[in-house]
Parts: structure tokens; sequence; C-alpha cells
């Protein structure tokens, strides 16, 4: 699909326009040992951030018999993102972003919750390229259902077909694709392996096209 040809571009936020993953799961690492005693290994660390903390949790007290209660882990995770985090976009984010902006309209669909995704917008000098913005606090089902995306093609007036999606993990992937939009994975580094045919470009790699 040429970007001349679409309506509309969504992203996702963490590990997409914002390298935020190192410090999600960092966060979740250092609750999990405050309230468990167990340290996540490196693998752990990236299984998490390509999940969610409510997901990971069970995993966990099966894998070592833990007793981790999600919903105590999600709250205490969340505060402690909150004083490690630092807003960091990936290169050539901004420029892709600047090169598009007022060109087509945005949306910005993520799983993240609304308290985290205001200030890390507002911190990245980003608040203002999106017209829609849709949250973990916006819908009933986060991805990998689609319905994020359709909550964000409603709000933008778009046709998902006529729409690309930007996303990092495969949970993102799936749900653009239920919601029968082009998706794009952007290559942040992490080593995921990607359903064909969904392209694998770096931010650098979509401003030469």
């Amino acid at each position: 699909m040429k970007f001349e040809d679409v309506d509309a571009f969504v992203f996702d936020l963490d590990g997409t326009l914002i390298d935020s993953g190192k410090y999600h799961a960092q966060a979740f690492a250092d609750v999990v040992l405050d309230q468990s005693g167990y340290r996540l290994t490196p693998e752990e660390h990236l299984e998490v951030f390509a999940s969610h903390s409510l997901s990971f949790c069970p995993i966990l007290n099966e894998r070592y018999d833990l007793s981790l209660d999600p919903s105590t882990i999600l709250a205490a995770k969340q505060k402690r993102v909150k004083a490690i985090f630092k807003t960091e976009l990936f290169p050539g984010a901004r420029e892709f972003l600047d090169r598009w902006r007022g060109k087509l309209p945005f949306g910005l669909a993520t799983n993240s919750p609304r308290k985290f995704v205001d200030p890390a917008l507002a911190d990245a000098g980003i608040s203002s390229h999106f017209d829609a913005i849709t949250t973990a606090d916006d819908v009933i089902r986060r991805k990998p259902d689609p319905e994020i995306f359709e909550v964000t093609f409603r709000n933008l007036g778009v046709s998902p077909s006529k729409t690309v999606i930007f996303e990092d993990q495969l949970l993102g992937i799936e749900a653009g694709l239920a919601a029968g939009a082009y998706v794009v994975a952007i290559d942040n580094g992490q080593s995921v392996k990607f359903p064909p045919p969904v392209p694998v470009m770096k931010w650098k790699d979509l401003l030469n096209l």
C-alpha cells in the first residue's frame, strides 16, 4: 500500500513510538521481586512486555508456584512506572510524525491507561499531533481484541481498509489485522517473529518512503 492512497495513520504508543518497554518490564520485575522474592530473568522481561501484567502474573504463579495477585501487581507496577519512566521517542519517530502531520489524520490506540498516556505524550511534545486518542480506559477489551482500533476508526471517521496501523507487538498486529487495516510492524530491536505478509520496518526506513 502506498501512503498516498491512505486515509489515516493509527499508532500504538509503547514500543512503537516511545521506548517504554524497558520501563514497564523493570517496574513489573521490581514489584514482583518486592512482593514474592522472585527475580525475573532477562527473557521474562521481554515476555511481560509482549503480554500484559494481568495475564503474565498467572504464568509466573504456575511456573514458580507463586501467589501473585494480578490486580495488586498491576496497581503497584503503575506507580513504579511513574517513578522511573522517562519519555524517549524512537529514532525517526518524531520526524515521521512531523512529515505527515496535517496531511493525514492521526489516531493513537494503546493498551496503556490514560493516566500514563497523557503525560507521556506531553513529555514527548506530540500531544497535539493526534486527532483521536483511544486508551485502555476507553474500551472493554484490550488488544488482541480489535475493539480499540474500531473505536479509533469511528472517532476518526475513516475506513479500516484505508488505514495504516503501526505496531510493535504480536498482540497489536493481531488486533489491527482483525480490524481490517493494513499493518506495519515497527522493528524496535526486540526479537519478535512477525507474521507474513506484515512488513517490518524501522522509522528511519519509513522516512525514505
